[in-house]
C-alpha cells in the first residue's frame, strides 16, 4: 500500500511538471494543488492503516497492537478496524481396536468418545483487541461449541447447581489493561509495564491446552483431565524481569473450573517462566485454595512443572510433572477424613520430517492411589494408576488444515477389578481434521 501511495504522488508531480499552464500558474493555484496532494496523502495513510489491521494473523500466532489512525471516525467500522478474529473447526473419528464395540470406550483420556463414532469436537471463534504493549486497554473473547464443551465447562455455574451439559461456553472472556511503570523505564532488571487481566482465563498449569490443534496429539493426557484445572475466573497480573528473561504471574480467582465461587474463600495462583539456556523453557505454576462446595476448609494445593527443549529445528521434547494434595477427603462418605494425593508424569517428543509431515509420541503415567480425582462414585471403583503410550502422525495438506492419525494404548489398574470392561487395557485408533482461520 505504501508503494502505491508513493507512486501516486510521483505521478502527480510529473503531471504538474508536464502541464505548461500549471508551470505559469499563480501562487494560489499552486497552493491549492499542494493542499489537494496533502489531503490525498492523508487518505492513503488511513487506507494503509486499515489494510494492515485487516490482515489475519497466522494460525496460533499472537495478535499485535495496531494503533488507530488520527483521521478515523466513530461508528461500527471504527470499532472493528483494530479487532482481530480467528478460530478453528475440529472433527474426528475414534474406535476401539480388537474389542466388542457395544461396550463403548472408557474415557481415560477425558475427551475419549464412544466407540465407532464421528464427532464434531469443537467450533471455536475468538475476537481480540490487543492492548498497546506500552500502556493501554484491550479484551479477548473465545467462544466454543461442540462435543468437547461438556468436558471442560460443565461445572461453570458453580453454586447454582447446574447439571445440564453445556453446548456453548466462553473459554476465555477477559478485559486487559497494561499499565506503564515509568519510574522503572530505564531499568534492566525491574519491569517496565504490568499486564492485568480480569475475567475468565485458561489455567497456567500443565503442558497441554483445551484447543486441540495446538497440542501435539489428538487425545489429551490423563493428567490433563484429572490432575489440573482448565479455567479460572478472577484477576491475573504478569510482568517481566531482567530485561524479559523471567516472566512472573500472580492471580486470585474463584477456583477450579467454576464461574461463580462455590465457597467463601479464594484460590491463589503463582507462576514463573524463564529460559535457563537457549531453546529451553521452564515453567512452574502453583495453585492454593479450597475447592469443595460450601466449605472453605481443606485447601487444595497443586504444583506443575513443564520443561520444553527444541533440540534442533525439527526435533522437540517436553517433560511435565504434576503433584496435587487435597486434605479432608471422605471418599466412602463415612465421616472418615484423610488426605489424598495425586501425581502425573508425561514425556513428549515431536519430529518434523518435512514442512507438511510430523510425528509425535507421548508417554504418561498418572498415580491417583487414593482414587480421589477419578472416582466413579461406587465403592472403590476408579483407577488407582494409569499408563498410556500414544503415537500421532500429522500431515498438513494446506497451510490452514491439519490432518492427524493416532494409535493409543491405555493400561489402568483399579481397586475393584479392571477398568476397561473386565480388562486392564484398551487400544484406540483415531483420525482428526482441523481447519484454522
Amino acid at each position: 500500500m505504501k508503494n502505491i501511495k508513493h507512486l501516486f504522488l510521483v505521478l502527480c508531480l510529473i503531471g504538474a511538471c508536464m502541464n505548461p499552464g500549471l508551470a505559469i500558474a499563480g501562487g494560489e493555484e499552486v497552493a491549492a494543488l499542494k493542499a489537494q496532494i496533502e489531503m490525498l496523502s492523508r487518505k492513503l495513510d488511513a487506507m494503509d492503516s486499515k489494510m494492515q489491521t485487516m490482515e489475519k494473523p497466522a494460525p496460533g500466532a499472537q495478535t499485535i497492537y495496531v494503533p488507530p489512525t488520527e483521521e478515523s471516525k466513530g461508528g461500527f467500522l471504527r470499532a472493528m478496524e483494530d479487532i482481530h478474529m480467528g478460530g478453528y473447526v475440529e472433527t474426528q473419528f475414534q474406535n476401539k481396536v480388537g474389542e466388542p464395540q457395544q461396550n463403548g470406550n472408557v474415557g481415560r483420556s477425558l475427551t475419549d468418545k464412544a466407540a465407532d463414532t464421528f464427532s464434531m469436537n469443537a467450533a471455536k471463534l475468538w475476537f481480540e483487541k490487543a492492548a498497546n504493549p506500552e500502556g493501554g486497554a484491550g479484551f479477548r473473547i473465545d467462544m466454543m461449541m461442540g462435543s468437547d464443551v461438556p468436558y471442560y465447562f460443565n461445572n461453570m455455574r458453580g453454586s447454582y447447581g447446574n447439571t445440564t451439559p453445556e453446548a456453548f461456553a466462553f473459554e476465555k472472556a477477559y478485559v486487559q489493561f497494561i499499565a506503564p511503570l515509568g519510574f522503572w523505564s530505564d531499568s534492566k532488571v525491574l519491569p517496565h509495564t504490568i499486564d492485568i487481566k480480569a475475567g475468565r482465563m485458561v489455567t497456567l498449569a500443565g503442558n497441554e491446552v483445551i484447543e486441540g490443534p495446538f497440542n501435539w496429539n489428538i487425545s489429551r493426557s490423563v493428567s490433563f483431565g484429572y490432575a489440573i484445572p482448565f479455567t479460572h475466573t478472577g484477576v491475573r497480573a504478569s510482568y517481566t524481569l531482567f530485561d524479559g528473561y523471567l516472566t512472573m504471574y500472580h492471580g486470585i480467582n474463584n477456583g477450579w473450573d467454576v464461574d461463580i465461587d462455590n465457597n467463601s474463600y479464594k484460590t491463589f495462583e503463582n507462576a514463573f517462566s524463564f529460559s535457563p539456556i537457549k531453546n529451553v523453557k521452564w515453567t512452574t505454576a502453583t495453585y492454593f485454595g479450597p475447592e469443595n462446595n460450601n466449605a472453605s476448609g481443606g485447601k487444595r494445593f497443586l504444583v506443575t512443572n513443564v520443561l520444553g527443549w527444541d533440540a534442533t529445528s525439527k526435533l522437540s521434547f517436553v517433560g511435565e510433572f504434576d503433584m496435587g494434595n487435597q486434605p479432608r477427603v471422605d471418599i466412602a462418605i463415612d465421616d472418615n477424613f484423610h488426605t489424598a494425593q495425586w501425581f502425573g508424569y508425561a514425556a513428549y517428543a515431536r519430529y518434523q520430517f518435512t514442512e507438511k509431515m510430523a510425528a509425535a509420541y507421548r508417554f504418561e503415567y498418572f498415580d491417583d492411589s487414593n482414587r480421589y480425582r477419578n472416582w466413579t462414585g461406587v465403592g472403590n471403583a476408579g483407577a488407582a494408576r494409569d499408563l498410556a503410550n500414544t503415537l500421532t502422525l500429522e500431515y498438513k495438506p494446506y497451510k490452514n488444515m491439519i490432518a492427524r492419525a493416532e494409535y493409543r494404548i491405555d493400561y489402568a489398574h483399579a481397586g475393584d477389578g479392571n477398568v476397561f470392561g473386565g480388562k486392564n487395557q484398551q487400544n484406540t485408533l483415531g483420525g482428526q481434521l482441523s481447519y484454522l482461520f
